[in-house]
């Protein structure tokens, strides 16, 4: 530019051949643009210029086929069922078999508890434990069996014969290893562990656990005792956590695969969590849920199943780590009491004045 001001400049004093000055600036015009000395607004400040754009022939929408994700196989699990072996004819209002299956207990309509034989037949001591009416609920690993009457909770063996824990305030129960846990009402809700020695370590806990009984199951390694009631609890020596929002108001701890196991009553969704809280599955029962309950230390668990209340139902044995089922057994209409052995060899179930006596069948799958 500046060449050509000068040859403007020398044209008004005189003739000056400026052709040759425009080829210069042209040639430094290109020379200025080549090595960036030139505003990108200047290039195309031309009327009608514009960058040129890249645009393909053909342009493709159809989106790539995504590669199949890889579908898990579960794991092969037991094959299970139930034989039934024993029929006796009873009234009662609770029942518990012992650890090994060799005896049990039933509360007598006429408010004592008798010894039974899973035979089928009354054997042994005839107990009255309390002025109301005995309810015997599970055997505890000494052999006692544990009986309610309101806030009285009482443990009897003919070894050990019996002992009586007032617990004010009463709402649950539940038999460890070393005592048994409480849900009461005191000044405060509270769970209480506790000994036969008279020792108690209490944790206190959301009111909501005595307002609406919770069901009760413990995991005896760690120590962690699991509440439901609606929402799913787990309570340590040091305090609480709430691991499952309305996850279900049953809950059957399996200690083969740390999984708490839960399902609202009558209802037909069942699934697990782990203490965190983490979901490990979730299936659907062919009917209705009214009652759970790990069997032994097998791996699964039974939910007593019904698709229709004045029909047989079945108890079915779902697997603790996965949710597949195991097999099942029949379940009477109107059997709603069971208790299984810890050995998870045999179960004994009440229906309409009828005690049953069934043989757990466990078949592995090679």
């Amino acid at each position: 530019m500046r060449l050509f001001i000068i040859a403007l400049l020398a044209g008004c004093a005189g003739n000056v051949d400026t052709t040759t000055n425009l080829n210069e600036l042209i040639f430094l015009e290109a020379q200025e643009i080549e090595h960036g000395m030139v505003s990108e607004e200047a290039l195309y400040s031309s009327e009608g210029s514009s960058p040129e754009v890249f645009m393909p022939d053909e342009l493709s929408f159809v989106r790539p086929d995504r590669p199949e994700r890889e579908v898990v196989e579960p794991e092969p699990v037991p094959v299970l069922s139930t034989v039934q072996t024993a029929l006796g004819w009873y009234g009662i209002n609770g029942l518990a078999l012992s650890h090994d299956g060799n005896t049990g207990m039933l509360g007598m309509s006429g408010g004592n508890s008798c010894e039974y034989n899973p035979g089928g037949y009354l054997a042994g001591a005839d107990f009255s434990n309390q002025s109301c009416p005995d309810i015997p609920v599970e055997y505890d690993e000494q052999g006692r069996v544990m009986f309610l009457c309101d806030d009285d909770i009482g443990f009897w063996s003919p070894s050990y014969g019996d002992q009586h824990y007032v617990v004010p305030g009463l709402v649950a129960v539940k038999v460890t290893a070393d005592g048994f846990v409480t849900v009461e009402d005191a000044d405060v809700c509270q769970v209480s562990r506790r000994d036969h020695a008279g020792g108690v370590a209490s944790v206190e806990v959301p009111s909501d656990l005595c307002t609406n009984e919770p069901m009760i199951s413990v995991d005896e390694v760690d120590d962690v005792i699991y509440l439901a009631n609606g929402d799913v609890y787990a309570v340590v020596s040091d305090g609480y956590r709430r691991i499952a929002d309305d996850a279900g108001d049953m809950v059957a701890y399996n200690t083969a695969h740390n999984a708490a196991v839960v399902a609202w009553e009558g209802d037909t969704t069942i699934g697990a969590v782990d203490n965190s809280g983490h979901l490990l599955w979730r299936s659907e029962a062919a009917g209705a849920i009214y009652n759970l309950a790990p069997v032994g230390e097998t791996g699964a668990v039974f939910a007593l199943v019904y698709e229709d209340l004045a029909m047989p139902g079945s108890f079915v044995a779902f697997d603790g780590a996965q949710g597949t089922v195991w097999g099942d057994g029949i379940a009477w209409d109107g059997m709603f009491d069971f208790s299984i052995s810890r050995d998870a060899t045999k179960m004994i179930t009440s229906a309409n004045g009828a005690i049953y006596t069934y043989d757990i069948i466990i078949e592995d799958v090679e």
